[in-house]
């Protein structure tokens, strides 16, 4: 064997060991990386730009949510470690998730500005929306997504310390989706724990998580739901739809509460089952189809049956229900309603206002969850009829104690609770309950009248009196029949009808109720005042003075003094008329009434008098007080008194405005004496200076 050949030999063996050597360095790296944090094993220079590690599902389409997008965004960008998008199910939670997450995604990736945009390392996202998600599957996904097979191979509590090293080497957004869904514990106190600079973003029909940023979700806007129906038509080939009216589209809207998930649900079904939009509409109305099994079904399992009686008792309200309302119709009352609301809203099945004292807070549902609920509901009959008569009951005696005249901190009570009470009494009349509707009407007629609810009380008033005739309740009818059907006619300028009510009213009254009597007496002599009748409107007004006296009525003589005060200061008698006026303002503290009648008397005389600034003083006087009472055409006619006032001081361009104020309050009242009085003022006014740009 020569030389030669012994130093080729030598090279092989080297060269045998040298690939040996490189194979099991090779190994011992893949084995390392896999059991490191992603910045220790990474060690190659040679990408300028890593690879963004992710596993996010493919974008969907994305419509308006562009105020609720820029707080998801603001709460990343802060250093609350957990974000929470909660609704209820198909209100567009995952979409709004999965879209913030892709613009992040691109900032990350230097591809859009990034301006206002949090940036990360990598993107975990997990559901839980078909499978129990435990710690132990978040752990494992977290290792896969950010290719770190090796964390993945552990045991569960050495897996979670290592992903939580993990997430606090570098900034990695977690999102898990379904959120309501998860039974594992670990699961919650992993996120609640989520270690600086990482974040985690869930999506959740519950409002369990109290350490964090929350959003909460709610229907889109009109224009934002007219939009989807559209781009979904077009998407579907439906032209109808695509470039239907909005007036059509509206309906949908309305019947889904804008909720992305039923817009596309109906839309669908006029796709896919040629149904017409009145025939979905009818699903959605009545709760019929899979929409509500895929929204609803599942939170309705979990509810309690506390939970479950409040939720279903929440169509009985027109409107949002209070705490007490709701008490009295769920039968179901202090810590167990509590709990039952507190489950109902953590669920995202009632919206809760933020008022802090309990008594103001007002509960509502989401019309896709209404049409639910009414569904149940009417599978329970008995239930249902029950809680309509506790409901009525308990209006009754919230009308008791918060209506009647002038009670102005009452109606701040029952001002919310309008429309309720309004479908509690046509409730009543339908089952022959009158007295209930009745009562309920009578505490709230002077509010109504106040606040300018006039039409309303109107027709109501019309209705006591035709069912109180067929019961043979001349009483009751003389009572609605004078107040406020006469006094509403005339205030709107129809003399003659008011007339006819009053005096049929006062024959009525001579043989019952002296109180009414003097009221009617009262009525009738504004009626006179209103034609120049003044003798006879004065003897009439006198002979109500005279009654109220007789049986002690201070609140009556209040107002009956100002009507004999208005008649003087009507016929010049200007002494008269002052010091009718300040006896009236002693009958008011006696009785506790406004005093603004009075002091819009005094104002009256003052201006006759040529004291225009004294009596500007008492008329702003008066339209504070009447702003503070809500008292909508006493404040339209002490606007256009001061209107009078400010035309002769120059003030043209502030008259002009109490004005048209006071012109939309009388057109909404139907006044329309008073509308053409105003219009001729307004017209004799200079046009307004042009507005220099």
């Amino acid at each position: 064997m020569d030389i030669w050949t012994v130093i080729v030999g030598v090279g092989v063996i080297v060269g045998i060991v040298a690939g040996i050597v490189q194979v099991v360095q090779y190994v011992h790296d893949r084995r390392e990386k896999s059991a490191l944090p992603k910045e220790e094993a990474t060690t190659s220079p040679t990408h300028s730009v890593p690879q963004i590690p992710q596993n996010l599902p493919p974008r969907s389409e994305f419509i308006g949510r562009e105020a609720e997008k820029a707080r998801v965004h603001e709460a990343l960008r802060s250093r609350y470690p957990l974000t929470s998008i909660d609704g209820i199910g198909g209100i567009g939670k995952t979409v709004l998730a999965l879209e913030v997450a892709h613009e992040c995604l691109h900032a990350s990736k230097g591809e859009d500005p990034t301006a206002g945009i949090a940036t990360f390392e990598g993107f975990i996202w997990t559901s839980a929306k078909d499978l129990d998600l435990t710690l132990n599957a978040l752990l494992d996904a977290i290792a896969r997504t950010l290719d770190y097979p090796g964390i993945a191979q552990q045991p569960v509590e050495e897996k979670r310390i290592a992903a939580q090293k993990l997430l606090q080497e570098k900034p990695y957004l977690l999102i898990v989706d379904n959120f309501e869904t998860i039974t594992d514990e670990g699961v919650r106190g992993f996120l609640l724990n989520l270690p600086e600079p990482s974040k985690a973003l869930i999506t959740t029909r519950e409002q369990k998580l109290r350490q964090v940023w929350a959003i909460s979700l709610k229907g889109l806007a009109e224009p934002e739901a007219l939009a989807l129906i559209r781009t979904t038509g077009r998407r579907l080939g439906l032209p109808a739809l695509e470039q239907g009216d909005d007036r059509t589209l509206l309906h949908l809207y309305e019947a889904t509460g804008g909720a992305p998930l039923a817009i596309k649900w109906a839309v669908g079904q006029i796709k896919q089952r040629g149904q017409s939009l009145d025939t979905v509409l009818a699903a959605l109305h009545e709760a019929r189809g899979d929409i509500f099994d895929n929204v609803f079904a599942r939170s309705w399992n979990l509810l309690t049956k506390d939970a479950r009686q409040v939720l279903i008792v929440m169509p009985l309200f027109a409107t949002s229900a209070s705490r007490a309302g709701l008490e009295a119709a769920s039968d179901v009352h202090h810590f167990a309603l509590n709990e039952a609301l507190g489950q109902l809203v953590e669920m995202s099945l009632v919206e809760a206002t933020n008022e802090l004292h309990q008594a103001r807070r007002r509960y509502s549902i989401h019309p896709l969850t209404q049409a639910f609920a009414v569904n149940k509901l009417q599978q329970e009959p008995k239930i249902q009829r029950t809680a309509q008569q506790r409901l009525a009951e308990f209006y009754q005696s919230f009308t008791r104690k918060h209506g009647g005249p002038w009670n102005l901190e009452g109606f701040t009570q029952l001002e919310p609770e309008l429309p309720n009470l309004l479908a509690v009494i046509d409730w009543c009349w339908q089952r022959q309950l009158t007295d209930w509707a009745k009562n309920i009407f009578s505490g709230i007629s002077h509010f109504m009248v106040i606040r300018g609810y006039w039409n309303d009380v109107m027709d109501l008033a019309q209705q006591a009196v035709k069912k109180a005739i067929e019961e043979g309740d001349e009483l009751t009818a003389a009572r609605f029949r004078v107040w406020p059907i006469g006094w509403l006619h005339r205030q709107r300028g129809d003399l003659d009808l008011a007339e006819e009510h009053t005096t049929w009213a006062l024959s009525v009254f001579d043989r019952f109720d002296e109180g009414n009597t003097a009221y009617a007496k009262r009525n009738l002599g504004r009626i006179f005042q209103e034609r120049g009748e003044l003798e006879r409107a004065e003897q009439s007004v006198k002979e109500a003075i005279a009654l109220y006296e007789s049986i002690g009525d201070t609140g009556q003589l209040y107002w009956a003094t100002v009507n004999l005060a208005d008649l003087k200061l009507q016929r010049g008698d200007l002494d008269a008329a002052w010091a009718l006026s300040e006896e009236a303002l002693a009958y008011a503290r006696q009785s506790g009434h406004p005093e603004y009648s009075a002091v819009y008397i005094l104002g009256g005389v003052a201006y006759r008098r040529g004291e225009l600034q004294q009596a500007q003083v008492f008329w702003e006087k008066a339209l504070t007080q009447m702003k503070h009472a809500n008292h909508l055409d006493a404040i339209s006619d002490v606007l256009f008194e001061l209107a009078q006032i400010e035309i002769k001081m120059g003030q043209e361009e502030t008259a002009r405005r109490r004005l048209l104020s006071a012109l939309e309050a009388y057109r909404r009242l139907d006044m329309q004496s008073k509308v053409q009085e105003t219009e001729e003022l307004l017209a004799r006014l200079p046009e307004p200076l042009a507005r220099i740009e």
